[in-house]
């Protein structure tokens, strides 16, 4: 009963838009971080005024996505800039559907790989050196803000982080929040350790959580540079003291009621508890974790069952709609 009231409340929700006059050009960029020895590779989203033949869906993509414009020009305008960070194992396409929806409304979104976190990148330690995401987002913005042929359409007053699970905890942590290394080696000897560092991509990081050298944790990972912050089924929460965050800074928090990967309780929860002033957001039900993924074709729900296992009552697609609706409205209201 419970997940069909949820379902129809969700088709009770109008779509909220902020739509302009844009299509969406697509490329890739890379740049290389010579102090860390690793390259960024991302994708960049951005409105364009194309309309060429060129416009056409990736067909080797096993997603259901709308179709981009490779390698356009980009319009003629400066946008606000959101950077979006994938979960464990995923890549820069993971969130594809989010990215494209906000170049609608006028956005201009980026998406790194994360070096060695990556499905096709797989490098184990790289799974547990947490600080190295956020680094790798600073590196990127700063990278993108010093390229001549991108920096002219970006407005660098506005720029907002989003992330979804080791994602989400990479935005939080740009906005300020600290994990306690030694905390997370407690808490990997605990019950939820054992849950929340078995992941489905490499299987139990308890080992590895316990030979993280702590001493290599730069002294901080915020940025300020970022104004919004986006954290969609954050994950890591275990590491985070019991105090309260020094976070001023709009916060918006997405958990998932039924999220068996990073429980809301020791996760999205804890985190809203411990940022005073963030917003939280419940998708209720039996709405799992894996739900922010792009909606995958036949053939990689077969590939990929653990991925698209979502209850018979949820609609991934609706479930879509609902986050880019509240998203765009936490951005339309806190990104001035």
């Amino acid at each position: 009963m419970q997940q069909l009231k949820t379902l129809l409340i969700f088709l009770a929700i109008p779509i909220i838009s902020f739509a302009q006059d844009y299509n969406i050009g697509e490329r890739t960029i890379i740049y290389h971080d010579n102090s860390r020895n690793r390259p960024i590779k991302a994708e960049i989203w951005y409105p364009t005024s194309e309309i060429d033949s060129t416009y056409q869906r990736r067909t080797e993509l096993p997603f259901h996505l709308a179709p981009t414009i490779r390698n356009a020009k980009f319009a003629d305008n400066s946008f606000p800039l959101i950077v979006i960070s994938h979960g464990t194992g995923g890549n820069r396409l993971s969130l594809a559907w989010l990215a494209i929806e906000l170049v609608k409304n006028g956005y201009v979104v980026v998406a790194p790989d994360h070096w060695g976190n990556t499905f096709d990148n797989k490098i184990p330690e790289y799974f547990v050196r947490y600080w190295e995401r956020p680094q790798d987002i600073s590196f990127l913005l700063t990278s993108m803000l010093a390229d001549e042929s991108i920096n002219y359409y970006i407005d660098e007053a506005r720029i907002g982080m989003l992330g979804f699970s080791f994602g989400g905890y990479t935005t939080l942590a740009l906005a300020g929040v600290e994990l306690d290394c030694e905390l997370i080696k407690k808490y990997a000897k605990s019950r939820d350790g054992k849950n929340e560092f078995n992941v489905p991509e490499l299987g139990d990081l308890r080992k590895l959580v316990h030979e993280i050298n702590c001493n290599e944790m730069p002294a901080t990972l915020k940025d300020d540079r970022f104004k919004v912050f986006v954290a969609m089924a954050p994950a890591w929460g275990l590491g985070v003291p019991d105090e309260p965050q020094p976070i001023i800074k709009p916060v918006l928090i997405i958990g998932a009621n039924n999220d068996k990967v990073a429980p809301i309780e020791t996760n999205a929860l804890k985190y809203h508890r411990l940022i005073p002033k963030s917003k939280y957001s419940l998708l209720e039900g039996r709405i799992g974790h894996y739900i922010f993924l792009n909606v995958g074709n036949n053939e990689l729900q077969k590939q990929a069952k653990r991925y698209y296992l979502d209850d018979k009552l949820v609609n991934r697609q609706l479930i879509h709609e609902q986050v880019t609706t509240e998203v765009l409205l936490f951005l339309k209201t806190n990104l001035k």
